[in-house]
């Protein structure tokens, strides 16, 4: 049996991905950061520490054939109180940390989560492994910094080690930008979108876990880096649309004008200038809604067999029931 280490996997990919290895037939350690509130299976092996504490991933890693590495700091709306030295010390140097207990414990295997933000934070067209990368902000200058450790690691040592950048991950347990957009369509806070050609990729948790353990269970892996998506794109008013029927809302009569749209976000951005703090409509926050982020799986089916067979449509349900229940 295959002893696998998931790192982070108190999170909301780690303990996706726990469960289902665990089903899978591995043997699982769990390190986490702190103990979880709820507890895992009983023959998932748990440990508490932090990646940058040389002992604990020595002692995490020992006598693990895989490593998956999932912990770090996330980008978030408001990071201003984030240093690039934070995400260098938590994501590069604890990364790196990792991987030396990886290879002190004799894994054959280490896959890194890291970040579509690496490519920059849009894409003019679909893009794959070959776009350069362009990371414009802190947390994706600390991937890509991790992920050229992880590579060199992979030349040094002997592991196959593969870095995966992922785009926006949904699913029922996850409380991040989505959450914030389902409350604000909920309360009638953000109006119907306007109709625009462009898209962004997005990565259903159960995609995720499939794709991770296509990674584990290929022969060979061609390639250092994959680029992991649901294989379609979105556009963000058809996202919209899906969560206002979801929330059992009739579908909207009108849609908002993109001028307005660029207008109030101008006007936000005034605002934050006065008021020196973030607001939720900014330019910023506009190209995030709008801007194209378009990423392509493609090498990924074709080298490893990943079949992403879930769709944001599918998710819905579960993921307005979980609104619904946390917002009780």
């Amino acid at each position: 049996m295959t002893t696998a280490l998931v790192t982070g996997a108190g999170g909301f990919l780690g303990r996706a991905l726990t469960d289902e290895l665990h089903r899978a037939g591995y043997r699982v350690r769990a390190l986490v950061h702190a103990p979880p509130s709820a507890g895992f299976s009983a023959s998932v092996e748990v440990m508490t520490g932090d990646i940058r504490d040389s002992s604990c991933t020595l002692m995490a890693a020992k006598g693990c054939e895989t490593v998956i590495h999932l912990a770090g700091k996330a980008h978030a709306f408001d990071d201003r109180g984030v240093s690039e030295e934070d995400y260098q010390s938590i994501n590069v140097e604890g990364t790196q940390r990792v991987l030396a207990g990886a290879r002190e414990g004799g894994a054959r295997r280490f896959v890194f989560a890291s970040s579509v933000k690496v490519f920059g934070e849009t894409t003019g067209t679909c893009v794959n492994e070959e776009a350069p990368a362009a990371p414009a902000t802190p947390y994706a200058r600390s991937k890509w910094a991790a992920e050229q450790a992880v590579s060199s690691y992979g030349s040094s040592s002997g592991m196959t080690t593969v870095s995966l950048r992922l785009p926006m991950v949904y699913g029922p347990t996850q409380k991040g930008n989505l959450f914030r957009m389902i409350a604000a369509i909920d309360a009638g806070r953000f109006p119907p979108l306007p109709p625009l050609k462009t898209v962004r990729s997005m990565l259903h948790v159960k995609n995720f876990v499939r794709g991770i353990l296509a990674v584990l269970r290929a022969p060979a892996v061609p390639r250092s880096m994959y680029v992991m998506t649901d294989g379609r794109p979105y556009s963000t008013a058809e996202v919209y649309d899906l969560l206002r029927k979801g929330l059992g809302m009739r579908p909207a009569r009108w849609r908002i004008p993109l001028p307005c749209l660029t207008a109030a976000a101008r006007a936000g951005d005034l605002l934050q200038s006065f008021l020196h703090r973030p607001l939720p409509v900014s330019s910023a926050n506009l190209n995030k809604i709008i801007g194209q982020a378009w990423y392509s799986p493609q090498n990924m089916i074709t080298d490893l067999g990943y079949r992403p067979d879930h769709t944001f449509e599918s998710a819905v349900p579960e993921i307005v029931r979980f609104y619904r229940h946390s917002s009780a």
